[in-house]
């Protein structure tokens, strides 16, 4: 199984306008991450865009330089999921962050991370964002890549029109 550095940091950019200068400007203006982090990069082929991301120096064993972000193997499962609105929430509730990804049909709407008190938080926030991007939540099938309770499950259905569970917390480096 491929692991995945986990962090909150990071942007996206179109392939054609990145730099390392251009995505470490990006990241501390928007993050302030202080001392002790290194930035880094990700090609994401099939979007042609490059993740921008930061993580604590500290936080890395020796065999993690070239491990990808988190958020790529998310926008990865967004790829796999065949309908036209396509939403994907992960939430880690040991640091209390969340991750969502929202596609209509193949264009990428929206890739961003948070923190959240809950996973009910977090839902609520991937619920106001369907709504501000003007998606019909009653027409998005959710995908949680978390592990979620089944009341946690019935909450996502009450909303959305469905829930689909694909738990990644395993590829995430520890």
């Amino acid at each position: 199984m491929e692991k995945y550095i986990f962090t909150e940091i990071f942007t996206l950019f179109p392939k054609e306008l990145y730099s390392a200068h251009a995505g470490e400007i990006a990241l501390k203006s928007e993050f302030q991450p202080g001392n002790g982090y290194i930035f880094k990069e990700y090609l994401y082929k099939k979007g042609n865009v490059v993740v921008s991301y930061a993580v604590p120096q500290a936080a890395l064993p020796e065999n993690a330089e070239e491990l990808p972000p988190f958020v790529a193997r998310l926008l990865m499962e967004a790829d796999a999921i065949t309908s036209y609105n396509k939403a994907i929430l992960h939430y880690n509730d040991n640091r209390n962050i969340a991750h969502i990804i929202i596609c209509t049909g193949e264009e990428l709407k929206l890739a961003n991370s948070f923190k959240a008190d809950s996973f009910e938080s977090a839902l609520y926030f991937l619920f106001l964002s369907i709504q501000k991007l003007q998606m019909n939540p009653k027409q998005c099938v959710i995908r949680v890549c978390s592990d979620i309770s089944q009341e946690q499950e019935e909450t996502v259905k009450r909303f959305f029109n469905g829930v689909e569970k694909n738990n990644l917390d395993n590829c995430i480096l520890k």
